[in-house]
Protein backbone atom coordinates (compact mmCIF):
# COMPACT_ATOMS: atom_id res chain seq x y z
CA UNK A 1 0.00 0.00 0.00
CA UNK A 2 1.41 2.66 -0.81
CA UNK A 3 1.73 6.57 0.54
CA UNK A 4 2.52 10.17 -0.78
CA UNK A 5 4.92 12.13 0.72
CA UNK A 6 3.50 14.37 3.66
CA UNK A 7 5.34 17.58 4.97
CA UNK A 8 6.75 17.60 8.37
CA UNK A 9 6.79 20.91 8.98
CA UNK A 10 5.35 21.93 12.66
CA UNK A 11 1.93 23.73 12.16
CA UNK A 12 1.70 26.69 14.39
CA UNK A 13 -0.60 26.48 17.50
CA UNK A 14 -4.56 28.39 16.58
CA UNK A 15 -5.48 30.92 18.81
CA UNK A 16 -9.04 30.01 17.72
CA UNK A 17 -11.31 26.95 18.20
CA UNK A 18 -11.17 24.76 15.06
CA UNK A 19 -14.08 24.46 13.17
CA UNK A 20 -15.16 20.89 12.08
CA UNK A 21 -14.74 20.66 7.79
CA UNK A 22 -17.85 18.55 6.63
CA UNK A 23 -17.81 16.83 3.08
CA UNK A 24 -20.07 15.22 1.65
CA UNK A 25 -19.88 11.69 0.02
CA UNK A 26 -22.63 9.88 -2.23
CA UNK A 27 -22.07 6.29 -2.69
CA UNK A 28 -22.96 4.70 -6.00
CA UNK A 29 -26.56 2.70 -6.11
CA UNK A 30 -26.31 -0.86 -5.59
CA UNK A 31 -27.37 -2.70 -8.78
CA UNK A 32 -30.87 -4.19 -6.93
CA UNK A 33 -31.56 -0.62 -6.28
CA UNK A 34 -31.08 0.89 -10.04
CA UNK A 35 -33.79 -2.28 -10.73
CA UNK A 36 -36.17 -1.01 -8.46
CA UNK A 37 -35.80 2.19 -10.03
CA UNK A 38 -36.39 1.13 -13.76
CA UNK A 39 -32.77 2.03 -14.52
CA UNK A 40 -32.90 5.64 -13.33
CA UNK A 41 -29.24 6.38 -11.35
CA UNK A 42 -30.02 10.23 -11.29
CA UNK A 43 -28.70 10.98 -7.78
CA UNK A 44 -31.00 13.08 -5.09
CA UNK A 45 -27.59 14.98 -4.57
CA UNK A 46 -25.35 17.42 -7.47
CA UNK A 47 -23.41 20.30 -7.22
CA UNK A 48 -24.24 23.05 -9.81
CA UNK A 49 -22.76 22.70 -13.20
CA UNK A 50 -20.57 25.53 -13.41
CA UNK A 51 -19.00 24.94 -9.61
CA UNK A 52 -15.52 23.55 -9.36
CA UNK A 53 -15.07 21.00 -6.57
CA UNK A 54 -11.43 21.24 -6.57
CA UNK A 55 -10.91 24.58 -6.18
CA UNK A 56 -13.44 25.91 -4.66
CA UNK A 57 -13.37 26.96 -0.95
CA UNK A 58 -17.13 25.84 -0.32
CA UNK A 59 -19.64 23.91 -2.40
CA UNK A 60 -23.37 24.31 -2.74
CA UNK A 61 -24.58 20.54 -2.24
CA UNK A 62 -28.33 20.36 -3.69
CA UNK A 63 -30.84 17.83 -2.29
CA UNK A 64 -33.72 17.35 -5.23
CA UNK A 65 -36.57 14.90 -4.44
CA UNK A 66 -37.46 12.89 -7.34
CA UNK A 67 -40.51 14.22 -9.38
CA UNK A 68 -41.45 17.03 -7.22
CA UNK A 69 -39.60 20.81 -7.29
CA UNK A 70 -38.68 20.60 -3.88
CA UNK A 71 -35.64 21.05 -2.77
CA UNK A 72 -32.95 21.67 -0.47
CA UNK A 73 -29.22 23.50 -0.88
CA UNK A 74 -26.27 23.46 1.59
CA UNK A 75 -23.36 25.02 1.82
CA UNK A 76 -20.28 22.22 2.32
CA UNK A 77 -16.09 22.17 2.30
CA UNK A 78 -16.50 19.64 -1.09
CA UNK A 79 -18.26 16.84 -2.39
CA UNK A 80 -17.87 13.60 -3.56
CA UNK A 81 -20.47 12.43 -6.19
CA UNK A 82 -21.33 8.53 -6.92
CA UNK A 83 -18.53 8.63 -10.21
CA UNK A 84 -16.07 9.24 -7.55
CA UNK A 85 -16.46 6.23 -6.21
CA UNK A 86 -12.53 5.87 -4.84
CA UNK A 87 -12.50 6.48 -0.71
CA UNK A 88 -8.94 7.26 -1.61
CA UNK A 89 -9.18 10.19 -3.00
CA UNK A 90 -11.23 11.37 0.18
CA UNK A 91 -8.03 10.17 1.92
CA UNK A 92 -5.63 12.20 -0.09
CA UNK A 93 -7.89 15.27 -0.06
CA UNK A 94 -8.67 15.36 3.58
CA UNK A 95 -7.24 13.17 5.95
CA UNK A 96 -3.54 12.96 4.56
CA UNK A 97 -3.13 16.33 5.28
CA UNK A 98 -4.19 16.10 9.35
CA UNK A 99 -1.58 13.28 9.55
CA UNK A 100 1.46 15.44 10.54
CA UNK A 101 0.01 17.19 13.34
CA UNK A 102 -0.14 13.89 15.60
CA UNK A 103 3.11 14.41 15.34
CA UNK A 104 3.57 17.78 17.16
CA UNK A 105 1.29 17.32 19.81
CA UNK A 106 -2.42 17.56 17.89
CA UNK A 107 -5.43 15.14 17.82
CA UNK A 108 -7.79 14.81 14.86
CA UNK A 109 -10.45 12.73 14.42
CA UNK A 110 -12.67 11.76 11.16
CA UNK A 111 -15.75 10.40 11.21
CA UNK A 112 -18.62 9.37 8.69
CA UNK A 113 -21.81 9.97 9.60
CA UNK A 114 -24.92 9.41 7.90
CA UNK A 115 -28.28 7.31 7.62
CA UNK A 116 -28.02 2.81 8.12
CA UNK A 117 -27.03 2.07 4.44
CA UNK A 118 -25.20 5.15 2.98
CA UNK A 119 -22.28 3.41 3.10
CA UNK A 120 -20.44 4.84 6.17
CA UNK A 121 -18.19 1.63 6.80
CA UNK A 122 -17.07 1.44 3.16
CA UNK A 123 -15.79 5.39 3.46
CA UNK A 124 -13.60 4.39 6.21
CA UNK A 125 -12.38 1.02 5.84
CA UNK A 126 -12.92 0.43 2.32
CA UNK A 127 -11.24 -2.82 1.00
CA UNK A 128 -8.24 -4.80 0.15
CA UNK A 129 -8.27 -3.46 -3.45
CA UNK A 130 -9.78 -0.07 -2.26
CA UNK A 131 -8.54 1.17 0.89
CA UNK A 132 -10.27 3.08 2.92
CA UNK A 133 -8.78 6.33 5.26
CA UNK A 134 -8.35 3.88 8.00
CA UNK A 135 -5.77 1.71 6.58
CA UNK A 136 -4.35 4.30 4.66
CA UNK A 137 -4.02 6.50 7.67
CA UNK A 138 -2.11 3.86 9.50
CA UNK A 139 -0.15 2.92 6.83
CA UNK A 140 1.07 6.77 6.16
CA UNK A 141 2.01 6.77 10.04
CA UNK A 142 3.94 3.84 10.32
CA UNK A 143 6.06 5.49 7.30
CA UNK A 144 6.31 8.40 8.99
CA UNK A 145 7.62 6.54 12.19
CA UNK A 146 9.97 4.51 10.32
CA UNK A 147 11.92 7.77 9.51
CA UNK A 148 11.48 9.57 12.73
CA UNK A 149 11.96 6.92 15.72
CA UNK A 150 8.20 7.85 16.85
CA UNK A 151 5.98 4.55 17.86
CA UNK A 152 2.57 3.76 16.75
CA UNK A 153 -0.46 2.11 18.89
CA UNK A 154 -4.12 1.76 18.41
CA UNK A 155 -6.76 1.40 20.13
CA UNK A 156 -10.16 -0.10 19.05
CA UNK A 157 -13.39 0.33 21.46
CA UNK A 158 -17.21 0.70 20.48
CA UNK A 159 -20.03 2.55 22.20
CA UNK A 160 -22.68 0.53 22.36
CA UNK A 161 -25.91 1.97 24.46
CA UNK A 162 -24.12 4.68 25.68
CA UNK A 163 -21.52 2.32 26.79
CA UNK A 164 -17.87 1.62 26.16
CA UNK A 165 -16.08 -1.42 25.10
CA UNK A 166 -12.90 -2.09 24.41
CA UNK A 167 -12.77 -4.50 20.91
CA UNK A 168 -9.39 -5.76 21.36
CA UNK A 169 -9.74 -7.84 24.17
CA UNK A 170 -11.81 -10.35 24.89
CA UNK A 171 -13.33 -8.98 28.71
CA UNK A 172 -17.11 -7.95 28.04
CA UNK A 173 -16.36 -5.34 30.96
CA UNK A 174 -17.85 -1.75 30.12
CA UNK A 175 -14.45 0.62 30.34
CA UNK A 176 -15.09 3.37 32.45
CA UNK A 177 -14.66 7.13 31.52
CA UNK A 178 -12.58 9.23 34.12
CA UNK A 179 -11.79 12.66 34.35
CA UNK A 180 -7.82 13.46 35.06
CA UNK A 181 -7.00 16.69 37.09
CA UNK A 182 -7.54 18.76 34.01
CA UNK A 183 -10.82 17.79 33.44
CA UNK A 184 -10.03 15.97 30.16
CA UNK A 185 -11.80 12.24 29.75
CA UNK A 186 -9.99 8.66 29.50
CA UNK A 187 -11.24 5.48 29.09
CA UNK A 188 -9.49 3.67 32.07
CA UNK A 189 -8.27 0.01 30.85
CA UNK A 190 -8.21 0.75 26.91
CA UNK A 191 -6.15 -1.84 25.46
CA UNK A 192 -3.11 0.04 23.37
CA UNK A 193 -1.50 -2.30 20.70
CA UNK A 194 1.79 -1.51 19.44
CA UNK A 195 2.06 -2.05 15.30
CA UNK A 196 4.93 -1.98 13.64
CA UNK A 197 3.47 -2.87 9.94
CA UNK A 198 0.61 -2.90 7.82
CA UNK A 199 0.02 -6.10 7.66
CA UNK A 200 0.01 -6.44 11.80
CA UNK A 201 -2.36 -3.89 11.95
CA UNK A 202 -5.17 -5.45 9.39
CA UNK A 203 -4.45 -8.36 11.47
CA UNK A 204 -5.13 -6.60 14.61
CA UNK A 205 -8.28 -4.41 13.65
CA UNK A 206 -9.70 -7.27 11.72
CA UNK A 207 -10.07 -9.50 14.93
CA UNK A 208 -11.69 -5.89 16.41
CA UNK A 209 -14.03 -5.70 13.47
CA UNK A 210 -15.38 -9.11 14.24
CA UNK A 211 -16.34 -8.11 17.98
CA UNK A 212 -18.35 -5.41 17.13
CA UNK A 213 -22.39 -5.58 17.73
CA UNK A 214 -24.23 -5.60 14.32
CA UNK A 215 -27.55 -6.59 13.71
CA UNK A 216 -30.08 -7.33 10.92
CA UNK A 217 -33.13 -4.36 10.61
CA UNK A 218 -35.52 -3.48 7.87
CA UNK A 219 -33.01 -1.78 5.79
CA UNK A 220 -29.30 -3.18 6.83
CA UNK A 221 -29.18 -7.42 7.13
CA UNK A 222 -25.89 -5.98 9.13
CA UNK A 223 -26.24 -2.73 10.56
CA UNK A 224 -23.80 -1.27 13.42
CA UNK A 225 -25.38 -1.19 16.01
CA UNK A 226 -22.45 0.98 17.79
CA UNK A 227 -20.20 3.62 17.32
CA UNK A 228 -16.54 1.91 16.19
CA UNK A 229 -13.68 4.12 17.37
CA UNK A 230 -10.17 3.08 15.85
CA UNK A 231 -7.60 5.52 17.57
CA UNK A 232 -3.91 5.57 15.85
CA UNK A 233 -1.91 7.15 18.89
CA UNK A 234 1.94 8.10 18.04
CA UNK A 235 4.39 8.08 20.80
CA UNK A 236 7.71 9.60 20.90
CA UNK A 237 11.20 7.36 21.05
CA UNK A 238 11.93 6.09 24.96
CA UNK A 239 14.81 8.42 26.00
CA UNK A 240 17.71 6.84 28.44
CA UNK A 241 15.85 6.19 31.84
CA UNK A 242 12.63 7.38 30.65
CA UNK A 243 9.05 5.77 28.79
CA UNK A 244 7.89 7.40 25.64
CA UNK A 245 5.71 10.30 25.90
CA UNK A 246 2.25 10.13 23.78
CA UNK A 247 3.05 13.20 21.02
CA UNK A 248 -0.77 13.55 19.51
CA UNK A 249 -3.65 10.64 18.17
CA UNK A 250 -6.14 10.23 15.31
CA UNK A 251 -9.36 9.38 15.88
CA UNK A 252 -11.31 7.56 13.00
CA UNK A 253 -14.83 6.89 14.19
CA UNK A 254 -17.21 4.89 11.96
CA UNK A 255 -20.42 6.12 13.61
CA UNK A 256 -24.24 4.10 13.93
CA UNK A 257 -26.46 4.97 10.96
CA UNK A 258 -29.26 7.67 12.20
CA UNK A 259 -32.28 5.78 12.29
CA UNK A 260 -36.20 6.59 11.04
CA UNK A 261 -37.89 3.54 13.20
CA UNK A 262 -41.00 4.09 11.26
CA UNK A 263 -38.67 2.53 8.34
CA UNK A 264 -36.88 0.23 9.99
CA UNK A 265 -40.03 -1.06 12.04
CA UNK A 266 -37.36 -1.77 14.84
CA UNK A 267 -38.87 -2.80 18.26
CA UNK A 268 -37.88 -4.15 21.32
CA UNK A 269 -33.65 -4.18 21.71
CA UNK A 270 -33.11 -2.79 18.60
CA UNK A 271 -35.52 0.14 19.29
CA UNK A 272 -33.79 0.76 22.49
CA UNK A 273 -30.41 0.84 20.66
CA UNK A 274 -31.78 3.08 17.75
CA UNK A 275 -32.53 5.50 20.34
CA UNK A 276 -29.39 5.78 22.24
CA UNK A 277 -27.85 6.13 19.08
CA UNK A 278 -29.73 8.62 17.63
CA UNK A 279 -29.32 10.58 20.83
CA UNK A 280 -25.45 10.43 20.44
CA UNK A 281 -25.95 11.30 17.05
CA UNK A 282 -28.10 14.31 17.72
CA UNK A 283 -25.65 15.52 20.61
CA UNK A 284 -22.52 14.90 18.41
CA UNK A 285 -24.40 17.27 15.53
CA UNK A 286 -24.90 19.94 18.88
CA UNK A 287 -21.42 20.55 19.41
CA UNK A 288 -20.41 20.62 15.60
CA UNK A 289 -23.02 23.09 15.21
CA UNK A 290 -21.26 24.66 18.62
CA UNK A 291 -17.57 24.72 17.40
CA UNK A 292 -18.42 25.79 13.36
CA UNK A 293 -20.89 28.79 14.75
CA UNK A 294 -18.30 30.24 17.70
CA UNK A 295 -20.88 29.28 20.32
CA UNK A 296 -19.53 30.41 23.84
CA UNK A 297 -20.43 26.67 25.30
CA UNK A 298 -19.71 23.36 23.97
CA UNK A 299 -22.14 20.60 24.94
CA UNK A 300 -19.51 17.90 25.14
CA UNK A 301 -21.23 16.35 27.81
CA UNK A 302 -24.44 15.48 26.31
CA UNK A 303 -23.40 12.01 24.93
CA UNK A 304 -20.68 9.65 26.01
CA UNK A 305 -18.89 10.07 22.73
CA UNK A 306 -18.62 13.64 22.86
CA UNK A 307 -17.18 13.30 26.22
CA UNK A 308 -14.29 11.15 25.38
CA UNK A 309 -13.78 13.25 21.84
CA UNK A 310 -13.67 16.53 23.79
CA UNK A 311 -9.94 16.72 23.56
CA UNK A 312 -10.24 16.06 19.97
CA UNK A 313 -12.80 18.21 18.74
CA UNK A 314 -12.82 22.02 18.97
CA UNK A 315 -9.20 23.91 20.59
CA UNK A 316 -6.44 22.97 18.59
CA UNK A 317 -7.46 19.84 17.18
CA UNK A 318 -8.88 19.50 13.67
CA UNK A 319 -11.94 17.48 12.78
CA UNK A 320 -13.38 16.04 9.56
CA UNK A 321 -17.09 15.04 9.15
CA UNK A 322 -18.20 12.99 5.95
CA UNK A 323 -22.01 12.98 5.72
CA UNK A 324 -22.81 9.83 3.53
CA UNK A 325 -25.62 10.05 1.59
CA UNK A 326 -27.58 7.29 -0.27
CA UNK A 327 -28.06 8.54 -3.60
CA UNK A 328 -31.71 7.56 -4.10
CA UNK A 329 -33.03 8.63 -0.63
CA UNK A 330 -33.64 11.97 -0.54
CA UNK A 331 -35.89 12.02 2.90
CA UNK A 332 -32.74 10.42 4.93
CA UNK A 333 -30.05 13.02 3.06
CA UNK A 334 -31.68 16.07 4.25
CA UNK A 335 -32.37 14.81 7.82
Amino acid sequence: METQGVNLGSPSKQATVSKVRVVVRVRPFLPQEITARNGDSMSCAFLLDHQDNDSSDEVSVHLKYPNTSRSECYRLDSFFSQEDDNVRRIFYREVNSLIPGIFHGFNATVFAYGATGSGKTYTMQGTEEHPGPMPLAMSTILSICQTTGCIAEISYYEVYNDRCYDLLELKSEEISILDDKDGRAHLRGLSRVPINSISEFHQVFSCGIQRRKVAHTGINDVSSRSHGVLVIAVSSPCDEGSGPVLMGKLNLIDLAGNEDNRRTCNEGIRLQESAKINQSLFALSNVIYALNNKLPRIPYRESKLTRILQDSLGGTSHALMVACLNPGEYQESWR
